[in-house]
């Protein structure tokens, strides 16, 4: 019987785009995470006594800024090795292996071979005394678009066959398409299992439901690191049989897990509605959290009569929650945002709206048109082209002025706080 751990997309010192923009916000557990979620690995790995581990790909996310990312990493590896582990692991699109200036030596697996496998040609490695086979390439370059897998070998007979490769398959929403292919075009290969990486969700391509069907997995990655990213992460072990059949079984690994509370204030009366729902929220996830800390977003959505109330106090909300999670969370609780997706319960009568409150919503009224979103896009399309990188980059909230659906939330929000400013000031006059 083999067992062995599947993982991929590790981003050892990810660099943190974004979080500065919050006063507060717990950026070194955040910064470290990769890393300790990496160190759960192995210690996973130790005690589940594994006989091999697979990464496939994006190891580090990107060229080291210094040694010292490339020296945790052999540290980490050198106790599986050490311990008589074997690992084979390839280079994806944010480590391929010739967009990576620097390098360490890596310690080699127990029969001597080396750890990464080529990013010249597909190879297979032979692990006779665990009864492995293990096929794979590494990408040698970031925007890898041919489909690796035709490359691949054949099947060794008499071993549990492992293809390992980074790969969109199909496409994927959120990821550039690499090394694309089909679930078909694995199951061809007549491989036992295939290891796969790139996606950070993890999840099954095959059929579940015909016993031939070799398992093709994402395991996702071991650490979020948005709240692009949310729930369980970590990886996933795999034990064989004598027959050859996977039995796959996940394993959380991560010390930071984020989560997206959604609201819908359509039947709420008053803020302390809100204040006691987020309690109840906050108690429930903390609990599944299990000692991790929890990073999280609030939206809020709906027709409401606090809709006018909660886009004029947005800031009063926002940190009377957030002093709730200090509170209530015992240092393993942070709110990032809360995000107002609310609308009045009754519109007004448009033919009764004067002054700049009437301005507003002729104004709004026209801009909502795929003809006006085109207008718009064509006269910042200037402006798009001068951005600074982090904003366009930025994981959490990239700034997409080509893009219809950000252009529309943008005018949505606007035209929000716009009307709620406008309407106290008229109550209060």
């Amino acid at each position: 019987m083999v067992r062995f751990l599947h993982t991929a997309d590790l981003h050892l010192d990810s660099p943190l785009r974004g979080l500065q923009r919050y006063e507060g916000a717990p950026t070194e557990q955040i910064r470290s995470a990769p890393r300790k979620a990496f160190q759960n690995l192995v210690q996973l790995a130790l005690r589940e006594q594994v006989q091999l581990v697979v990464i496939a790909g994006d190891i580090y996310d990107g060229d080291w800024q210094d040694h010292n990312t490339g020296l945790f990493f052999v540290r980490q590896i050198s106790q599986l090795t050490n311990a008589g582990v074997y690992v084979i692991a390839i280079n994806g699109n944010h480590d391929a292996a010739r967009q990576m200036t620097r390098t360490l030596p890596l310690p080699r697996n127990p029969d001597g071979t080396e750890i990464m496998l080529s990013c010249d040609s597909a190879e297979t490695r032979c692990l006779e005394n665990i009864g492995v086979a293990i096929h794979g390439r590494s990408f040698a370059d970031r925007a890898e678009e041919e489909n690796l897998v035709t490359q691949y070998p054949a099947a060794e007979p008499g071993l549990f066959n492992i293809g390992v490769l980074h790969t969109s398959l199909t496409g994927s929403e959120g990821h550039n398409t690499y090394a694309p292919c089909r679930p078909i075009d694995l199951m061809d290969k007549q491989y036992h299992y295939w290891a796969l990486g790139h996606i950070h969700q993890r999840g099954q391509h095959h059929d579940a439901d015909d016993p031939l069907a070799a398992p093709i997995w994402f395991s996702g990655n071991i650490q979020g690191r948005h709240v692009r990213e949310t729930g369980p992460k970590g990886c996933l072990i795999v034990d064989v049989d004598a027959k050859f059949t996977p039995r796959v079984r996940f394993e959380p690994l991560d010390v930071v897990r984020w989560q997206v509370a959604e609201l819908d204030v359509s039947d709420l009366d008053s803020i302390d509605d809100i204040h006691q729902w987020y309690a109840d929220w906050l108690d429930k996830n903390l609990n599944q959290a299990a000692s991790r800390l929890l990073a999280h977003r609030i939206n809020l959505f709906g027709r409401s009569v606090l809709h006018q109330r909660l886009h004029h106090d947005h800031e009063a909300l926002q940190q009377g929650l957030r002093a709730r999670a200090i509170d209530l969370g015992r240092g393993n609780a942070w709110l990032e945002t809360v995000k107002l997706r609310t609308k009045p319960v009754v519109e007004r009568d448009k033919t009764e709206l004067l002054g700049p409150l009437g301005c507003v919503e002729r104004f709004f009224e026209s801009v909502h048109t795929n003809e006006t979103l085109a207008e718009i896009k064509t006269e910042l399309a200037a402006l798009n082209q001068r951005l600074p990188v982090e904003l366009i980059a930025d994981p959490i909230e990239p700034m997409q002025l080509d893009q219809d659906q950000f252009l529309a939330e943008l005018l949505a929000e606007s035209e929000a706080f716009l009307k709620s400013q406008l309407l106290m000031q008229e109550r209060q006059e």
